[in-house]
């Protein structure tokens, strides 16, 4: 009789366990926050504050004297390689052309006289109706006048130059400043530039290296003694980063002692011109031959004696902790070195819920 009492006694006991633990068999899985493993290009290698400069930078001088009579181009904008910019009067100039033209015809002709001449002393000289002295003077008269002739001509190429210059025309393509000297005024050598032109495309971005950082590259391979291997991505003011990257194409023969640092300089396409001389921007030097880097948000990272861990969710939304090595942080995420994949569902909110073996219920992160 004590038997049955103490049975019914551990029934009763036992009673509200086992409706414990059916309750939680029927509970629903604990909702989860998942990021998606990710592969993200290499991190920079160095950041760098620096400047966009002009390939070619060109002052329009003056190389004759007159009066300015035309500009034939609005002040900013872009002009080609060959343009008409300025005019200056031309009736003097083309007046001496004229003349000297002519003074070149009438040389021409004095030597074709003096040629005849000659030929025929040296003809009358040979039937010894001319003596040897006649010959000779003939012979001079026609060098002087070829002397002349070289005269007259090279006097005409320089007035013909001189007409040239003007009219001023921009020698490369790029952007022209404002003008300095307006149409009707006098203009000579000494008036200084009428406006200077900036190379916009390719345009170049010039910042300077570290000591330690040129020689971590060079002992790379990064900058050999004729080429550099690095990239170079550049961010702008407003944030946004240049969707163009840039290539080295100068480095520093010496290191500024004053700063330890050596100049650096990359040439950008700049199709757009967003990039503007003179313009700040963030230079960053990439190595183009890393490789993608798998990348987990740091919040999914935990650390125990085993080292750093991840809890991942499978297809059947079991969870399961993954062993990683990590590298570099950045922007809030770890670099993953091993121990993931590609691909794979990594838990960030709702870890004090888990364990390996458990079902949960996963939510993408939004991003």
């Amino acid at each position: 009789m004590i038997f049955r009492v103490a049975l019914a006694g551990l029934s009763m006991a036992l009673a509200p366990l086992a409706a414990q633990a059916q309750t939680a068999s029927s509970s629903p899985p604990p909702a989860v926050v998942v990021s998606t493993v990710t592969e993200q290009s290499p991190a920079a290698l160095n950041k760098y504050v620096g400047r966009v400069i002009a390939v070619s930078t060109v002052d329009l001088q003056v190389r004759v004297t007159g009066f300015l009579e035309k500009r034939n181009f609005t002040e900013g904008a872009i002009v080609k390689k060959g343009d008409v910019l300025y005019e200056i009067e031309k009736d003097t100039y083309k007046a001496n052309v004229d003349k000297s033209s002519a003074t070149v015809k009438g040389a021409q002709a004095t030597v074709t006289d003096n040629q005849k001449t000659f030929e025929r002393m040296k003809f009358l000289r040979d039937k010894q109706d001319q003596p040897q002295s006649a010959v000779d003077q003939a012979e001079a008269d026609l060098q002087s006048s070829q002397a002349t002739l070289g005269e007259a001509k090279a006097q005409l190429e320089l007035d013909q130059i001189n007409l040239g210059y003007t009219t001023i025309t921009s020698p490369i393509d790029g952007r022209i400043s404002t003008t300095n000297i307006n149409v009707g005024n006098l203009v000579t050598p000494e008036s200084g530039p009428l406006a200077t032109i900036l190379s916009v495309d390719p345009i170049y971005v010039r910042f300077y290296m570290s000591e330690a950082d040129l020689v971590d590259a060079r002992q790379k391979g990064l900058i050999g003694e004729d080429q550099a291997k690095l990239d170079v991505e550049i961010t702008l003011s407003n944030g946004d980063v240049y969707p163009k990257k840039g290539k080295i194409n100068y480095v520093g023969v010496a290191i500024e002692q004053s700063t330890d640092t050596t100049e650096i300089r990359a040439t950008f396409d700049n199709p757009d011109g967003i990039l503007i001389p003179g313009q700040f921007i963030t230079a960053k030097t990439m190595d183009p031959a890393a490789k993608p880097e798998l990348v987990a948000p740091q919040l999914a990272v935990q650390l125990d004696q085993k080292g750093h861990f991840v809890f991942i969710v499978g297809d059947d939304n079991k969870v399961e902790r993954k062993d990683i090595q990590v590298g570099a942080q950045q922007a809030g995420m770890w670099v993953v070195k091993s121990g993931l994949e590609k691909g794979q569902k990594v838990i960030v909110q709702g870890l004090q819920k888990v364990q390996p073996g458990i079902v949960v219920k996963p939510v993408e992160q939004q991003s």
